[in-house]
């Protein structure tokens, strides 16, 4: 960069009443050496140089990470702010644009936070009765929402807990037939319990427990009929988990031997094939003599034509079959409501295979003194 000179120039001589100026002019070096030569009409002029560098600089507010326009730098504080600032202007942005459900506000977002809430006392009639409305219809939706909760409430309760709800009765009927072994000649296990006779439905979502009131025709007492299945194992399937049974078995029959080994425990018995023998033995007598009383041909001719000769002829169709012939049970019970007001079991039986079949087998769970008289089931089949 050339050399400048600063020269003084009063404000006369621009026609201004300012103070004096100074005047920075570029100039080559000849003309700084011809300004430089005392003249007669003019004393010496001594130019003043100035120089720049990029490393030196007059001005106060220059920082060494400033741009080339001579801004200043920006500090780290300056910085977080800017950051924090775009921040906060991008989070009021997308607020802004999730305050809406299509068409429906929500009210959620920015706009709906910055909305005028004015006091009670700056409002007018028409605004009064305005928020006294929505206030209302705010009060409205939670005391409606409260009842159907209590209405909820009050009915699972009253169908899991009262004493007279069928689902209560149906719970008590299956334990009571698990406690008992009246279907072990019957059904074979595991046994499953369903509303419905088929076995593959649902235990969850399936229809009520089926019951019925009845009104006793002679006593006039209430009566409460509930009707469900029990499905067992058929007697050609095999049954679960039966290998591990096998091997808890014999588990069982090894640690009973170590123990008699090692005298802990008493000798082992042995199962009863003797006794089993001769019983069979006699059982097999006792069948050989009925065949051997048995009618001839024209007796049974003659038994033939009786009423009490098919009666008894029926009676000898319908043997009992072996556990496992049926898989499925009919099980009804009746209640009755005593004093109290609270529903006593009065019988609970199980037909298998059902009670439309033509001779179901009949497995008597449950049977009261009362239910002789009051039952509305009958004993016999």
């Amino acid at each position: 960069m050339p050399p400048r000179l600063l020269l003084p120039v009063a404000a006369a001589c621009i026609g201004s009443a300012a103070p004096r100026a100074a005047f920075v002019l570029p100039l080559s070096s000849r003309a700084l050496h011809a300004l430089a030569r005392p003249t007669a009409a003019a004393p010496r002029v001594m130019p003043t140089l100035t120089r720049h560098l990029a490393s030196h600089t007059d001005d106060p507010k220059y920082q060494p990470g400033a741009g080339s326009r001579g801004k200043p730098a920006e500090s780290t504080s300056e910085l977080l702010e800017r950051l924090e600032a775009e921040a906060r202007r991008r989070a009021t942005a997308a607020d802004a644009q999730r305050d809406h459900a299509g068409p429906f506000p929500l009210g959620v977002g920015a706009s709906g936070r910055k909305k005028p809430w004015k006091a009670w006392s700056d409002l007018g009639v028409r605004g009064k009765i305005g928020r006294a409305f929505r206030q209302s219809g705010n009060l409205a939706i939670i005391l409606v929402g409260g009842g159907l909760f209590v209405i909820l409430t009050i009915a699972l309760t009253t169908e899991l807990f009262a004493k007279n709800s069928p689902s209560v009765l149906y719970s008590q009927c299956i334990d009571m037939i698990r406690d008992s072994d009246a279907l072990n000649g019957y059904l074979l296990p595991p046994l499953s319990y369903t509303h419905s006779p088929h076995s593959s439905a649902p235990t969850r979502g399936s229809a009520p427990v089926v019951h019925r009131a009845v009104r006793h025709p002679i006593s006039g007492r209430d009566h409460l009929l509930i009707t469900f299945w029990v499905h067992g194992r058929g007697r050609d399937e095999p049954e679960p988990l039966s290998w591990a049974k096998k091997w808890w078995a014999k588990a069982e029959g090894w640690a009973r031997q170590g123990a008699y080994l090692l005298g802990v425990a008493s000798e082992p018995v042995e199962p009863a094939t003797d006794i089993v023998q001769p019983v069979t033995a006699a059982a097999g007598a006792a069948g050989e003599s009925k065949d051997a009383s048995s009618p001839g041909l024209l007796g049974r001719w003659a038994s033939s034509l009786s009423l009490r000769g098919a009666a008894s002829a029926v009676r000898s169709v319908t043997k009992s079959e072996p556990p496992g012939t049926y898989k499925i049970g009919e099980v009804r019970a009746d209640y009755v409501k005593n004093a109290a007001g609270h529903f006593t079991l009065l019988s609970l039986v199980v037909d298998v295979p059902s009670s439309r079949a033509p001779h179901p087998g009949r497995a008597t769970v449950y049977w009261s003194p009362e239910a002789d008289r009051e039952g509305l089931i009958s004993r016999h089949r």
